[in-house]
């Protein structure tokens, strides 16, 4: 694997130095398999092919980072609940395992470690991350990814339970499993760094403004992505990045004190206000309208969007350029490499 600067490129950007570009990270994990005429299933177990296809479109998109198809409902299978997986899209989960206090204090987690508690997420998650490691040419960052605690607690109880738990006075029992799959998260995400994976990346799109209120997010969800990511930096000196959709403006400073390096946030947040809320404390990674641009755009298009966010957010260091939420699969490589090439060519025009 040759040194040609992506990882010291993003280092430099959390550390906000100003550099002679804006690192990217294209935000792709089954429109890699789109893009080589892949459907989904036929990644989704097959390690070889999972990486093949991935780090082959980082590198086409001129991305900074890679993740591996990696479907993050696969961690429910092996939790023996009903997901059902299509041909060319992610699972879905369609059942709930907690529902009174007591399922929370009988709730039992897989250890990401023994494979054979775990044989999906090991084939889905960690041996496409040890073959993405093996076969990566240049040094992009390996992403694995987890859901955010509170999205987690949302899966195994049902979002709209769990937010009529919080309704109805059932406070500590919502905190209690929020809390508890704060270390199965941590877990995952230790698995998936000794498989590879150079950074700590959460989705946690239940920690939303349009989902939870924002005097929610302190109690029910920052304290365990904070407890998450202590416990893999007690052994892990890797960057954290947490991915939160929607309107993230009013939580933004809350962020900041998880411990996590970066936040990636959604075109609901105009750049400038999302750099005004972070205040020097955390880095930003955003925040194109995946639709409007990545999808259904073109790539001049794509090229002046990138130019007016980097210009409003990403000019004094502290940001990644990507789009504010997953690359969708229909998108058109042409975009995403707009997007790709924005983050150097920006420079060249001042």
């Amino acid at each position: 694997m040759k040194d040609t600067g992506h990882r010291e490129a993003v280092e430099a950007a959390l550390r906000f130095e100003k550099t002679d570009r804006t690192p990217v990270n294209n935000f792709a994990l089954v429109t890699a398999a789109r893009s080589n005429g892949i459907l989904v299933k036929d990644a989704r177990y097959n390690p070889e092919i999972s990486a093949r296809v991935s780090v082959d479109y980082a590198m086409r998109t001129e991305s900074d980072f890679v993740k591996p198809v990696v479907d993050s409902q696969i961690p429910f299978l092996d939790m023996g609940m009903d997901v059902r997986f299509p041909d060319d899209d992610y699972g879905s989960v369609h059942s709930k395992i907690v529902s009174e206090p007591e399922d929370v204090d009988k709730l039992a987690f897989f250890d990401p470690s023994v494979a054979k508690e775990c044989p999906h997420f090991t084939r889905c998650f960690v041996d496409a991350l040890e073959e993405t490691a093996r076969i990566l040419p240049e040094d992009l960052h390996i992403c694995g990814l987890a859901w955010g605690p509170i999205t987690t607690a949302g899966y195994l109880m049902g979002v709209e339970d769990m937010l009529m738990a919080l309704m109805m006075g059932n406070e500590e029992m919502v905190k209690k499993l929020v809390s508890k799959c704060a270390r199965f998260v941590a877990d995952q995400q230790i698995r998936m760094v000794d498989a590879g994976s150079t950074v700590m990346w959460m989705a946690d799109p239940t920690s939303s403004c349009d989902i939870i209120s924002p005097d929610m997010f302190g109690p029910f969800s920052a304290f365990a992505v904070k407890d998450a990511i202590s416990r893999v930096r007690k052994d892990y000196d890797i960057p954290s990045f947490l991915h939160i959709c929607g309107n993230t403006r009013p939580i933004i400073p809350e962020v900041a004190e998880t411990g996590a390096d970066c936040l990636s946030f959604d075109h609901a947040v105009p750049a400038k206000v999302a750099k005004e809320e972070a205040a020097g404390k955390l880095a930003l990674m955003g925040n194109i309208d995946p639709i409007a641009y990545i999808m259904q755009g073109t790539p001049e298009s794509v090229t002046e969007e990138c130019y007016r966010i980097i210009g409003e957010a990403g000019t004094e260091g502290g940001f990644i350029l990507a789009p504010g939420c997953e690359t969708p699969i229909s998108s058109p490589d042409v975009n995403v490499l707009a997007m790709g090439r924005a983050g150097r060519e920006f420079w060249k025009t001042r």
